[in-house]
């Protein structure tokens, strides 16, 4: 009797004895053995070893679109060092970029505008030009966040814009004298963080500050709570944002 002739169940326990480099091997061998040693039931349990290859905890699969195969080659590589080194796009001044990846469209921020750029679908690499650029500050852009209807942005000169993505409307938030260092929104709700050493409260539809919570020093992070309950400013827990509201 071959190998392949042996019932799946039989197969799996076999292979669940192989560690990811005689797996590979393996695989080599024909191609009909190719086609089942590439299947996720047989990586699954050797992914659950590795870093970032999606499997979570529960066994739940985060990104069943990519080959378990792949994802653990790909963790394997990292955690050798082996990668390939890339320099997507080049400017001549030296500038610290904040950056987010939604899909195949990379936001970038460059001096005082956002910029965002395709992903080439046959090589991976973004195109030379940006398809949208959102510009308005005075100064640099320190921080960016993304909603599914805007693109939220704070400066080093203390404003903030909120960049509508399905039009050319755009509002500034006033009240902050001092760069913004981060910010959040969901909901409806924005929080912004500053070197002026406050934390602010925003919604959408205002201009001017909801609240303003005044802190021991300049604010570096800030985060909105899934439930929408609490936000977080450098470890600290305010009061409710519903509290707040009211």
């Amino acid at each position: 009797m071959i190998l392949l002739q042996l019932p799946e169940d039989v197969l799996y326990h076999i292979l669940s004895y192989l560690d990811y480099k005689s797996l590979s091997r393996l695989s080599q061998v024909c191609k009909s053995i190719y086609r089942f040693v590439n299947r996720d039931a047989v990586w699954r349990r050797i992914a659950k070893e590795f870093l970032n290859t999606g499997i979570s905890r529960d066994g739940t699969d985060i990104y069943p679109h990519i080959p378990l195969k792949e994802r653990v080659k790909i963790a394997q590589n990292w955690y050798n060092g082996v990668c390939k080194r890339a320099i997507p796009l080049k400017w001549k001044t030296q500038l610290l970029p904040w950056l987010q990846l939604e899909g195949d469209v990379l936001f970038l921020s460059q001096a005082a505008d956002i910029r965002a750029y395709h992903l080439r679908q046959d090589s991976g690499r973004l195109q030379r030009n940006p398809f949208e650029i959102y510009s308005g500050h005075n100064g640099d852009v320190c921080h960016f966040v993304l909603t599914d209807s805007h693109l939220i942005s704070g400066g080093s000169e203390g404003k903030i814009l909120v960049h509508s993505r399905t039009s050319d409307m755009s509002v500034e938030l006033s009240g902050h004298n001092q760069e913004v260092n981060c910010l959040d929104s969901k909901d409806g709700l924005i929080i912004s963080g500053s070197r002026d050493r406050t934390t602010r409260i925003w919604t959408l539809t205002s201009t001017y500050p909801r609240h303003t919570i005044p802190m021991y020093d300049r604010v570096w992070s800030v985060a909105i709570s899934p439930t929408l309950s609490t936000f977080t400013p450098e470890g600290l827990i305010t009061n409710t944002l519903k509290d707040k509201e009211s």
